[in-house]
């Protein structure tokens, strides 16, 4: 039996792999060359590398696993694969969280900016393959497929989604940066770095922005995973074009005031790519509505005619008959 052909998460598992041994050295090397020595600082960046650690480890160890398909039986499709891969999210979703603040001078600088691109985008990519392996692990052990879910449940459904998830990113990333650099709790950062009213403002924008779209796309999605496949909402399409306009034209305002040399998103973190990837959603949502109504205004047209020209050819009728 091949590594291949024992779980359908071994390309997974390596991809994993092969991120943890990545991050962790790029981690190791942030650390050696970073200029955020107070106790809070070194406390979160020990936190990072033990984080670290332990992803390497245990994917290294389920990787190995699949190499002996009798100890790999124990572990692979069960419940402690799965407790494995729960673990797994949870250490790195701590440490992106942790490499991307400003105040621990790992993969971003004093201004926001990425000092770091391996460990950030590293870091970023293997949160990503932790998803994709419960995604998986959820579909093998219970066959739901939540991405065929997504996609098959209603259309757009799988854009509202993420539309909330980057939503989230935006909201958290907005509130970070205004917590270090505008609020009292600025541990770590000299008062050069506190920041001016108007980037403080714009902080607050992203905030307002994030939780407008985390909410619109939970209502939305709300009710379209809770219509079932006979029922149908009346003014779900209506709400769906009206959002999406509000998103297009907030998300632009947002990019325009968030990412501009003042804003905080000017450098390349985490509000930057959030506000672009919103923005970037709520034109597709957009573009998908204007087409389902130019499509459904179409065949409205078309069954009109199609029934004047019904009505002429009997009129025409009568009238020779007449």
């Amino acid at each position: 039996m091949s590594p291949a052909s024992t779980s359908p998460r071994f390309g997974y598992w390596v991809a994993f792999f092969i991120l943890s041994v990545v991050t962790l050295g790029a981690l190791i090397e942030a650390r050696a060359h970073t200029d955020r020595l107070s106790p809070a600082a070194q406390t979160n960046q020990n936190y990072a590398v033990a984080c670290c650690v332990i992803l390497f480890v245990l994917s290294l160890m389920v990787v190995f696993l699949h190499t002996r398909p009798l100890l790999s039986s124990l572990i692979l499709g069960t419940k402690i694969e799965g407790g494995i891969i729960f673990v797994l999210l949870t250490f790195w979703s701590a440490l992106v969280a942790i490499v991307s603040d400003t105040r621990h001078g790992l993969a971003t600088d004093s201004s926001g900016s990425i000092s770091n691109g391996n460990l950030y985008y590293f870091s970023w990519a293997g949160l990503a393959v932790g998803v994709a392996l419960m995604l998986s692990f959820i579909r093998s052990v219970w066959g739901i497929d939540v991405t065929a879910e997504l996609r098959n449940r209603a259309k757009r459904l799988r854009y509202w989604v993420w539309l909330g998830i980057i939503g989230l990113i935006q909201m958290g990333s907005s509130a970070r940066l205004f917590d270090n650099h505008c609020g009292l709790s600025n541990n770590g950062l000299g008062e050069g770095e506190m920041g001016s009213i108007k980037f403080c403002r714009r902080c607050q924008l992203g905030i307002v922005l994030g939780v407008l779209s985390a909410v619109a796309s939970m209502v939305v999605a709300g009710v379209k995973m809770g219509v079932t496949s006979s029922g149908k909402v009346p003014w779900l399409f209506t709400t769906e074009m009206v959002l999406s306009g509000v998103m297009v034209v907030s998300q632009a305002i947002g990019v325009a005031f968030l990412t501009s040399q003042e804003g905080p998103g000017a450098p390349l973190n985490n509000l930057f790519y959030s506000s672009w990837g919103s923005f970037a959603v709520g034109l597709v949502l957009a573009a998908s509505c204007v087409e389902d109504w130019s499509a459904a205004s179409g065949t409205v047209r078309a069954g009109a005619s199609e029934k004047d020209s019904v009505l002429g050819v009997e009129g025409e009728k009568d009238s020779v008959l007449g």
